[in-house]
């Protein structure tokens, strides 16, 4: 089925890893996780539950890719 596009920027993924210390790849994965759950009809556009929702959901698929938890 198709859900949609998604396009990363490889060079916002290597800034965003190191200003967020995870590095290039770690970024990347989180990235793809992250516009994979927007494709699926997650968002975040308040503070609050929708955050909430999209958050625990990337941790927990976060959570199955080595590497790619948080400390």
């Amino acid at each position: 089925r198709y859900l949609g596009d998604m396009v990363l920027s490889l060079e916002r993924a290597e800034a965003q890893g190191e200003e967020y210390g995870g590095g290039f790849e770690h970024e990347a994965q989180y990235l793809t996780v992250h516009s994979v759950l927007h494709l699926l009809g997650y968002d975040h556009l308040d503070e609050g539950e929708q955050k909430r929702q999209m958050r625990t959901r990337e941790e927990a698929i976060a959570a199955l890719i080595p590497g790619m938890q948080r400390d």
